[in-house]
Parts: C-alpha cells; sequence; structure tokens
C-alpha cells in the first residue's frame, strides 16, 4: 500500500520545522525566480501536424510520439484506457531487510515483450545517510522479481526527495539513488526515473538531487493543482507564487518549472507525471471548485502536450485520501470525469501502450506551408488570468471564437493561394494579444477517383465529405479487418501513413507471415518487427541503402506504389513497356509507378500528375490498397 504524505503536510513541515531547512539563503532567490517566471507572458498558435514531428530523445520504452496515459492500479477513469498503470511500495531500510537476514534469491529476468507497462513507485525517504550494500541482496531481489514480470517497468525509485521531510542531506538521496539504477540498469526491461515534487521547497534546488543523465532515464515529478495555497484564501503572495496556488495556480506553469531545469542544466530527457490531479473540493469544509477546476484540467490535458511536448507520460491520481486537503478523485465529479474523457479523446495521447500518436503539434510560424484541413490550437498565458478568450480570423474575417482551452478550431475549404491568420486573445472584453501569420494554402484534394456508386459501410464519422471509391475502400477493408479507425469513431482520412503502418496492412490484407529481417532501426521488440519480416519475405519490401527500414517515417505516393509492385514482380507479374504521361517521381520508381499503373492502383492528380515524393494520407492509402486487392482476385 501507498503511504500517502499530503501536500499539505508536506508544506507545513517545511515551514514550521526549521531545524529541517536545507538552505534559507535560497528562499529569497527562488521566489524571485519563479516570480520572474509566472509573469512572462506567454502566446503560441500551433498547427496538428504529422507524427515525425514530435519531440523524441530515444530514451528506455518513450514512444516515439504522443503522451502514455496512466492511473495507480484501481484508480481509473471511465471510458479512458490506461497505457501505464503505476503501484505504490516502500524501501525502508531495517536490521529485517539486512544482508544477514535476507538471503540472494538470483531470480530469473524474463524478456519484456513490450505490450504492458507498469510504472513503480519505490517511495524511499532518509534523513540519515544509508548504507545501501548492507541491504544489497533485498534491493537485488526486489528488482530481479520486477524484472522477471515481463513487462517494461518505469521504476519511480524515491519520489518527492526534494521535499523536506524526505530527505535532509542531497547527497543522501543521489548515492542511494546511483546504487539502485546501477543494478536496474543490468535489466534489459526497466527504466529508471527520477521524479521530485514539482515546486519542491523554497530552500531546496531541484539540480543538487539530480543524479546524473548516466543514472537517469526519465524525468519525473509529482503536479497538483489547488485553489488555494494550503487552503488559506488570504496566504501571501510569496506562497502563491513559490508554489504556483492561489491566483498565480496554472498547470502549464508547474510543467514550465521542470522544462527549465532541463533546459538550463542541458538535460535532454523525456517527462512524466508520475503522479497528479487538480483538486475540486476543500475536503474539510466541503467548498466546491469544480468548475475551477474544469478550467485547470483543460490546461492539464490540453496544454502542457502542446508547449513541452517533452511530457510524454501523465499518470494522474483518481482518489481520495483523508490526509489530503483537497478532493482528486475526479472520476467521482461528473463534470471533471467528463471534461478528463472528452480532452483525452486528442490524437496525441496514448490509451493503449502497443500504440503511439500520428500527430504533433508545431508552433506555426510566416510562410509556413498548409494543406486540407488545418487543426488550430493555442496558448495564452497571463498572471493571475484564469478565462480568456481567442479569437480566429482568416484574411480578417472572424470565423471562430473560444473561451476553452486549448482553444482548438478546424480550419477548412480554404482556396489555394497565400492567406493570412490572425489569432486575437482577449481577457475581460479587452485585446491583449495579436498573433499574425502568412501563410500558403496548398490544395492536396484534387485526385482524381474512380466513378462508382457508394455501397454502404463506411460508417466514420469523418468520411462522409470523402470520395465513393474511398469510401468503399474504407468499408471494405475495415469490415475486414486490414485497417482500423483512430478512436471516437473518425478515421482520419487525411493523416499520414507511416512505412511500418503499410507493412502491418499489407501482411493482414494477404494473410503472410514468418520471415527474418536485418534492418538496423527494426528490433524484434518492434510491434511491427513480424509485419516487417512478413513483407520482406514476401518481396514486398528491401529497405534503403544504409541498412534501415525507417518504419516510422511517412510512406510517399511512390514508396506505397514500389511496396505494391514488388509484391507483383515476385509473384510471376513483369513490368510493362509503357510510357507514362507524369514525370514528377524518381527515377528508381519509374518501373514500378509502370506496373502500378497498368493495374490500375495509382491515384492521378488532375493533369495526370503524380506527385511521388507527397506524403500519402490515409484514405488514399485505403483506396490504392483496395484497388491492388482487387487486382488480385
Amino acid at each position: 500500500m501507498k503511504k500517502v504524505i499530503s501536500l499539505v503536510a508536506a508544506l507545513s513541515i517545511m515551514f514550521t520545522t526549521s531545524a529541517l531547512a536545507k538552505s534559507n539563503d535560497l528562499i529569497d532567490p527562488n521566489i524571485d525566480k519563479m516570480r520572474a517566471m509566472l509573469n512572462e507572458e506567454m502566446y503560441n498558435v500551433y498547427v496538428e501536424s504529422s507524427a515525425d514531428n514530435y519531440v523524441y530523445f530515444g530514451a528506455k520504452f518513450e514512444p516515439r510520439s504522443g503522451v502514455l496515459l496512466g492511473t495507480p492500479g484501481g484508480c481509473e477513469y471511465p471510458g479512458v484506457g490506461n497505457a501505464v498503470t503505476t503501484s505504490y511500495e516502500w524501501f525502508t531500510p531495517s536490521d529485517e531487510i539486512s544482508n544477514d537476514r535476507v538471503a540472494r534469491k538470483e531470480i530469473p529476468e524474463v524478456k519484456s515483450n513490450h505490450t504492458e507497462a507498469v510504472g513503480i513507485n519505490w517511495n524511499f525517504a532518509s534523513q540519515q545517510p544509508v548504507d545501501m550494500s548492507r541491504y544489497e541482496n533485498y534491493i537485488k531481489n526486489y528488482i530481479d522479481e520486477l524484472a522477471s514480470r515481463g513487462k517494461d517497468i518505469f521504476l519511480i525509485f524515491g519520489k518527492e526527495m526534494n521535499i523536506d521531510d524526505n530527505f535532509i542531506d542531497e547527497q543522501v538521496f543521489i548515492d542511494c539513488f546511483k546504487y539502485v539504477a546501477d543494478y536496474a540498469h543490468t535489466k534489459e526491461n526497466i527504466a529508471m526515473v527520477w521524479s521530485p515534487n514539482d515546486t519542491g521547497g523554497l530552500d531546496t534546488r531541484l539540480i543538487d538531487f539530480y543524479p546524473g543523465d548516466e543514472y537517469v532515464d526519465w524525468i519525473g515529478c509529482s503536479m497538483y493543482s489547488s485553489r488555494y495555497f494550503l487552503g488559506n484564501k488570504n496566504a501571501d503572495e510569496g506562497s502563491n507564487i513559490g508554489f504556483i496556488m492561489g491566483p498565480y495556480a496554472n498547470p502549464v506553469m508547474r510543467a514550465k518549472v521542470l522544462h527549465n531545469f532541463a533546459t538550463e542544466n542541458g538535460i535532454n530527457k523525456p517527462m512524466m507525471i508520475t503522479e497528479g490531479g487538480v483538486g475540486y473540493q476543500d475536503a474539510s469544509t466541503g467548498e466546491d471548485y469544480t468548475d475551477w477546476a474544469t478550467q485547470q484540467l483543460r490546461r492539464y490535458y490540453g496544454e502542457i502536450v502542446r508547449v513541452f511536448p517533452e511530457f510524454k507520460c501523465i499518470i494522474s491520481f483518481n482518489n481520495h485520501h483523508p490526509s489530503d486537503k483537497y478532493r482528486f478523485d475526479m472520476g467521482s465529479n461528473p463534470q471533471l470525469l467528463d471534461t478528463i474523457v472528452s480532452y483525452t479523446k486528442d490524437p496525441v495521447y496514448i490509451q493503449d501502450y502497443t500504440e503511439t500518436s500520428d500527430v504533433s503539434y508545431v508552433q506555426m510560424y510566416d510562410g509556413m506551408e498548409l494543406e486540407n484541413t488545418i487543426k488550430l490550437s493555442a496558448v495564452g498565458y497571463q498572471p493571475k488570468v484564469e478565462w480568456m478568450n481567442v479569437k480566429y480570423k482568416l484574411d480578417g474575417n472572424e470565423v471562430f471564437s473560444t473561451d476553452y482551452p486549448p482553444y482548438k478550431y478546424e480550419l477548412t475549404n480554404v482556396p489555394e493561394g497565400n492567406h493570412n491568420l490572425t489569432t486575437e486573445f482577449y481577457v475581460g472584453g479587452q485585446q491583449v494579444k495579436s498573433l499574425s501569420y502568412d501563410f500558403y494554402m496548398k490544395n492536396t484534394s484534387n485526385r482524381v477517383y474512380s466513378n462508382e456508386e457508394y455501397n454502404g459501410g463506411c460508417n466514420f464519422s469523418d468520411m462522409e465529405n470523402m470520395s465513393n471509391e474511398m469510401k468503399n475502400a474504407v468499408a471494405s477493408l475495415s469490415a475486414k479487418g486490414i485497417i482500423n479507425g483512430i478512436g471516437d469513431n473518425k478515421f482520419g482520412p487525411e493523416l499520414n501513413v507511416t512505412r511500418a503502418e503499410v507493412a502491418a496492412m499489407l501482411v493482414r490484407a494477404l494473410g503472410l507471415s514468418g520471415g527474418e529481417n536485418d534492418f538496423t532501426d527494426v528490433s524484434t521488440g518492434d510491434w511491427y518487427y513480424s509485419a516487417v519480416s512478413a513483407a520482406k519475405k514476401a518481396g514486398m519490401i528491401d529497405g534503403f541503402e544504409d541498412g534501415t527500414f525507417r518504419p516510422l517515417e511517412n510512406v510517399t505516393n511512390e514508396q506505397l506504389v514500389a511496396i505494391l509492385a514488388k509484391y507483383l514482380i515476385s509473384n510471376g507479374e513483369s513490368v510493362p513497356d509503357i510510357s507514362l504521361n507524369c514525370s514528377d517521381f524518381s527515377s528508381w520508381a519509374e518501373d514500378y509507378i509502370k506496373l502500378a499503373h497498368k493495374k490500375s492502383i495509382v491515384i492521378y492528380y488532375e493533369n495526370n500528375a503524380f506527385k511521388g515524393e507527397e506524403k500519402v494520407t490515409r484514405g488514399d492509402c485505403a483506396v490504392m490498397i483496395n484497388r491492388f486487392l482487387n487486382g488480385l482476385s
């Protein structure tokens, strides 16, 4: 069971137990630093883009794109999947677990299949030096047992070490963390997470607890937002600033503390919220803050992932403990639960550990080239401002207005050519910021599809305006289990497709199996390993000259056509001696395009353009695969 130390208790100790203070000389500088950070305004506009643009550090168990969702075991939110389930245990040095009392077990490791992830909060606090070698058998047995589970383990050791009642001497914590990390890193399926309290204590510095990059795989933090500091509506500004509460409460600013820490110290690691939430009710008085908490949750789930994409895992704490000042069992509040369910449907979130996200969010800039539907969002921050209104204008005409972060809007039916987008931010009816961007709209919707009747069966909500051929293809392939939607009853016809996803689709479509591959960037633990191996065995893929397959790159028109044509060639088809009416492709792809043209697989644009290096959308991928399969029958 988790030993719960409430935030209130931890903060109370810091201010009432002067003997435990680490350095009172840090308090004023820390408050000044936090004040400067919280007084910095921030305004950004984001455009949904392909997953290729996602921040990626290459850390153990880090998703290439997207944000893992999770809760502690037994604290799930109805309607939200758990990509990571966490549990709580304690390491308490004592004679009972010394080497004299505990024998070494040598438990064999079980290689992870990378389909399930677990967060283990191995809580530990000590105000005295600890000789970890005295507990070597216990520690190694524990780590061995974790490694024997055959799952990916996020080992969160000594969490919230920077709160005063946990460690007085920073070096004691560092030495203990290093001892655990040295052995944990001998295990294939354990990643070490260094996880302080986000704001910590005003008399401490995060860097003084950091053990070094070689010992840390992920940066974590506990992150809770509460309406008032210690429940005190009249708390002084220094306290509200130091702990980002009261009028300064904002989860994005709490995330910024960790972001700034990593930036200032040159630390490049993915980050996770190992435990967090928003307090919605005073547990002692019953005073309700649901509306306030709802706005906080919109920022928590809607804005952090845009402003700080290094946060790639969010574990929220859906329960209430009697010692907590505020209620954090957000799943018990219908309004908050509805907000969480709605916001975690954002395609950036991963609710199944085996998946990745298809999207990223990039800041808009002048001269950007956009296409199809433009999915906009924004983040606006001013100190002490809870509510903000955002208006979008296209070429000077207002097209949308909203009060709800992250201020999302889909801009559709924009004519090809040059345009201007203006995003205006308002507080209390007064404009406080205006951002303007010139962009070029590239119309990619002029594909030429076959003229056919719609057969029905395509029930995805975002397919209504697609061509009949595309709807028929999606209906047919989804009914056969070859392709799937992206959640929320959507197919995502205008999203791009990765090379690994195409391999998986075709292996399912053709019933392929077996094979091996020696691609340097495809490992046996990758979800797509079997699909890539089977596709290679079938002669559909060769990879690149440098020995890579580049599974997470988006497939292009000419690459997809080549994959399909290679299968036909390996099954006896020959390249026809014909001339093509297009020339906008790479020379290596010409023969493959000729064969695909003969088999009526290729989708051309108007005026016979092929655009070989354009990325294929999910909708067009479905059309070409369906044409390919129809030609085999």
